[in-house]
């Protein structure tokens, strides 16, 4: 009876707890805020001092480093949040249909071997068994074509 209790309440509790606590670790991994923030930021620059009294060409020429330099930090950015994105999105999927099968998992033992007795079997089944049967019709049926066409030369 304390099983029971337990999963039913602190063990559920304690699930909750871990998943949401996963989430948080990969959302500080990714740190989408802070990328966010400096979306635009100039990604490692190498020469990032300023040029006081520079000739207009040396003035161009840091801006278009520094544009470029934000070019690509933006472009390095955006892949890092979507894939970090998408990461959390599939984290917190897979830990919200975790939390809603964790009161089903005690009982599912004794289903599975219940129906394993009585011999229950998908009606999907069937259809796959009527399907490879179709497909193995429609094989022969290709490769007597092939085989009529090339006059025997099936390899070639």
């Amino acid at each position: 009876m304390s099983f029971i209790s337990w999963w039913y309440g602190k063990g559920w509790v304690l699930k909750a707890e871990k998943t949401l606590d996963g989430i948080e670790r990969s959302i500080d991994t990714f740190s989408l805020g802070l990328l966010l923030r400096t979306w635009f930021a100039p990604f490692r620059q190498i020469d990032a001092g300023g040029l006081v009294n520079a000739s207009l060409e040396m003035r161009m020429r840091k801006f278009l480093d520094r544009l470029v330099s934000r070019f690509i930090g933006a472009l390095l950015r955006t892949i890092v949040m979507l894939i970090g994105i998408f990461y959390i999105a599939g984290k917190t999927i897979y830990g919200l249909f975790i939390l809603l099968l964790w009161p089903l998992l005690p009982i599912l033992p004794i289903t599975f071997f219940v129906m394993f007795i009585i011999g229950w079997t998908p009606q999907i089944l069937p259809k796959i068994k009527d399907n490879m049967e179709k497909m193995k019709q429609e094989k022969t049926i290709k490769v007597e074509q092939v085989q009529t066409k090339k006059k025997g030369w099936l390899f070639r």
